[in-house]
């Protein structure tokens, strides 16, 4: 089984002193997160999509066993939900082919306001639209997708179900591929400057889920499981990705 763990994203000021040296640079950002941690969800593309150049640039920064996850954007899934966004596609994959062979999964983010009777069409719709080289991951925000039907509809469809993580709704840990996408979300109630200066103690609710993914691996063919972290869910995402992967490392595999 390969374990994925990291942070949804690496650019905050925030981090500088706390997990960064007090001297970075931004360009340093990247190369120093990945002597740490092995991949690095980038939440970014919801909110616009990079050039080619700066998709070459994360490549060449990163070891060559280090792999990303990108966040669809959001004219895709929330301003179009979903529907007629062929050329948004087009051009989000032109740019993404760069770095295909360092991506572990593209994430499909849905609207809190998209329930299943809205949006399932539309997905079913969506999902031909896709490029067969990437694996997807679907998380959703709302719980009427939280039915057996929708499960087995991907399963079928090879996607992903994320695990969220966070108090307003939590998803069922339900398996529906040989990958975990287990996302831990909070409430950007922390500020960015805040960052490192008072972390939660989330000890009990990471175990949990450490249990969940041993219990996962015991009663299906996983693979890969994917772990992410953002700053909001306890103040600081490295502190709490090395957490998890240390109350990992001392579970047996």
């Amino acid at each position: 089984m390969n374990l994925y763990i990291g942070c949804s994203g690496w650019t905050y000021s925030g981090w500088k002193g706390t997990f960064y040296p007090s001297n970075i640079q931004n360009w340093q950002r990247l190369s120093y997160y990945s002597r740490f941690f092995n991949f690095i969800e980038v939440d970014s593309t919801f909110y616009y999509v990079p050039s080619r150049n700066i998709i070459h640039g994360w490549k060449n920064k990163t070891p060559h066993d280090f792999k990303f996850s990108f966040k669809f954007p959001q004219v895709i899934t929330h301003v179009n939900k979903l529907e007629k966004v062929s050329k948004y596609l087009e051009y989000f994959f032109y740019v993404l082919e760069p770095i295909l062979d360092k991506t572990l999964m593209l994430l499909i983010q849905l609207p809190s306001f998209m329930s299943a009777k809205v949006g399932l069409n539309s997905l079913r719709h969506f999902l031909l639209k896709l490029d067969k080289r990437y694996r997807y991951a679907l998380e959703v925000r709302e719980s009427s997708w939280f039915d057996f039907p929708i499960y087995d509809f991907l399963n079928q469809n090879n996607i992903t179900l994320v695990w969220r993580v966070r108090p307003d709704l939590k998803t069922p840990t339900f398996v529906t591929t040989e990958t975990i996408y287990l996302r831990f979300i909070g409430d950007r109630a922390i500020e960015e400057r805040n960052f490192g200066i008072n972390v939660r103690n989330k000890e009990s609710e990471l175990k949990e889920y450490v249990e969940h993914v041993k219990h996962s691996k015991e009663h299906h063919n996983i693979k890969d499981v994917i772990v992410t972290f953002n700053n909001n869910y306890a103040g600081l995402g490295p502190q709490l990705a090395g957490e998890f992967s240390r109350l990992m490392n001392e579970s047996p595999q």
